[in-house]
Parts: C-alpha cells; structure tokens; sequence
C-alpha cells in the first residue's frame, strides 16, 4: 500500500507503489488542469486566490484533452494579466530616477522631487510603482 491510501484508506487492500495508486492518479487539479494531486497542493498554484482558467485548454473537458492528446497550453490574455504588466520596478534612488525620466523624456516639474515627478510620470502612463531597495 502507497503512502495515499495507508492515510486516507486504511483497509484498502492492493499492494502498489505511489506512481501507480489508483486514488492518487484519480485526483484533479483545476488550477494545472492535471490529474495525480488535489489543487491545495498544487506546485504550479497561481498568485491570485480565485480560481479562472488561464490556458484555452482548462475551457475543454479533461476526458476530451486525453482522448484527442491535447497538451498544449494556449494562454488567455486578460485585463488583471495585463495590469501585471504595468508594474514599474525602479531602486528607490535619486540618480537611477532621474535616469529614467530623462531616458523616457518626461522633464520634472517645478517644486517636484525627482520622486514626486516619477510618480506623475507613472501616473499618466497608467502604471504602479513597486520600489526596489
């Protein structure tokens, strides 16, 4: 008996290895979209605590992809992914801030900080600043 069945099925008796438990392989996960582990113990679980699918394939039904041998993964472009992509990473220091507004042509106020002006900076090109220390 495998490690799965000895804690969750105490009487069950087939002598296997965990590769082949019956139990194991027949869990689900909805956030990889495989079979072999429940979704609280996902390796791959996503940042975001909701659950949506995040590949074209997770939209197919799981006995559809084995039978038709799909395994590619085809991702699903969505408005909270792209605001991911509008996160500004910068060091918190005044040289390395300055060098990125002049590099992006965006002259600082008057009355402004360098770091003030950023912020403006990010401000209008709709981003969010994540300072690095």
């Amino acid at each position: 008996m495998c490690s799965v069945c000895s804690k969750e099925y105490p009487d069950f008796d087939l002598d296997h290895s965990e590769q082949f438990c019956p139990f194991r392989n027949s869990r689900y996960c909805s956030y990889c979209a495989c079979y072999g582990h429940l979704t609280r113990s996902c390796p791959a679980t996503p940042a975001r605590m909701f659950r949506e699918p995040c590949y074209e394939e997770q939209l197919i039904l799981p006995s559809e992809r084995i039978e038709k041998n799909i395994t590619s993964k085809t991702w699903i472009p969505t408005q909270e992914r792209d605001n991911e992509r509008r996160i500004l990473h910068i060091q918190e220091d005044n040289k390395t801030i300055a060098a990125y507004l002049h590099a992006h042509a965006f002259k600082i106020p008057k009355g402004f900080t360098k770091k003030q002006a950023l912020e403006e900076y990010a401000k209008q090109q709709n981003q969010r600043i994540v300072y690095i220390v």
